[in-house]
């Protein structure tokens, strides 16, 4: 008897007047159930093997296509790779994404430990080479002080030429600190880079230790006592801003200080950054293979002309099937 009953969603569907329970509830719905027996071409057969098993099954689609290993492997080249880490081929989709210059790398490994000389690994190898992210130069970098993937090592370096003295910089990862600590006390330290506050000094390792958090030191100055004798704290917001002047000084000069150093040390700096967050590849997905039986461009050829869906919809649709799913989020165009 509610009024709003024929907005709830049910597991029901109507059938001669009767409501019965929905399909999910005695069959699979989600997949096709009839078993593929048979394909025309090797990519069908890879992209049936993905759908039944998620992975490149040669006996399978040996079996549906009517080819031996050899054959399918030759047929499917730069489709399907090598990888010895897991002892079994992947699908360049798979196989070409993610860290590539580690996986690179792990395999490089593999083939001197191992001393295989398999032409596959080879293969495999240079695909992964071939897709490495365009180098990233030093020019293109912007170099903040602080960032945690810079080694602690070469801020202490930086700031022992800046103060005129050794300084060591620890950073733990576990505490998303800093610690740091000096060797001798020098005018840098104690005079140049320091500020004077009210109740206490802020010299040069505590301004180095905002730098490389960039935070600000809150520093207090009274405006005199309240009832009970204690001084009344307010921020000093000369003296902050006299601190932040020279913690951007030690910022600011880091920078400087890396342009100044050898062509070695910023090719160190710009492998790290490169190994570390240019390695990346995206899956790129090629539809291009698939066919749609049946489906009915006719309505789309009277009115826009179209005689085939797009290749980003083929891709999409490859993507789909590859993952078990997913977001489609393509623009509509429309006339």
């Amino acid at each position: 008897m509610d009024a709003n009953g024929c907005d709830a969603l049910a597991l029901e569907r109507g059938d001669n007047g009767l409501f019965v329970k929905a399909d999910i509830f005695d069959r699979p719905v989600a997949f096709a159930v009839d078993e593929v027996t048979s394909v025309g071409t090797p990519m069908e057969a890879l992209s049936a093997s993905l759908n039944k098993f998620g992975k490149v099954d040669f006996p399978y689609m040996c079996s549906l296509v009517g080819m031996d290993m050899e054959q399918m492997i030759e047929s499917l080249a730069g489709r399907i790779f090598y990888n010895p880490l897991v002892g079994e081929y992947e699908i360049s989709d798979r196989f070409i994404s993610g860290n590539v210059v580690t996986k690179a790398e792990m395999i490089e490994n593999w083939i001197t430990d191992t001393g295989d000389t398999d032409p596959r690994v080879a293969a495999s190898l240079q695909a992964l080479k071939d897709a490495f992210p365009e180098r990233i130069r030093f020019e293109e970098l912007d170099f903040n002080f602080g960032e945690r993937w810079i080694p602690a090592a070469i801020y202490a370096e930086y700031m022992s030429y800046l103060y005129c003295t050794e300084v060591k910089i620890a950073y733990s990862s576990a505490m998303d600190t800093f610690s740091v600590t000096n060797t001798n006390d020098t005018a840098k330290i104690t005079h140049e880079y320091c500020v004077e506050g009210k109740f206490r000094h802020y010299n040069g390792m505590s301004l180095l230790r905002h730098a490389l958090h960039n935070t600000t030191p809150d520093i207090k100055k009274s405006i005199g006592k309240d009832a009970d004798g204690k001084d009344i704290l307010v921020p000093d917001p000369e003296a902050i801003q006299l601190a932040n002047t020279k913690i951007d000084e030690i910022r600011d000069g880091f920078t400087e200080w890396l342009n100044a150093q050898s062509d070695e040390f910023k090719e160190r700096l710009v492998d790290l950054y490169n190994r570390r967050f240019n390695c990346f590849v995206r899956p790129r997905y090629d539809g291009s293979h698939q066919t749609f039986p049946g489906i009915n461009m006719k309505l789309l050829g009277e009115r826009l002309n179209v005689r085939s869906i797009y290749q980003s919809q083929k891709d999409c649709i490859w993507m789909l099937l590859q993952n078990g799913g997913g977001i489609a989020d393509h623009e509509v165009l429309r006339p």
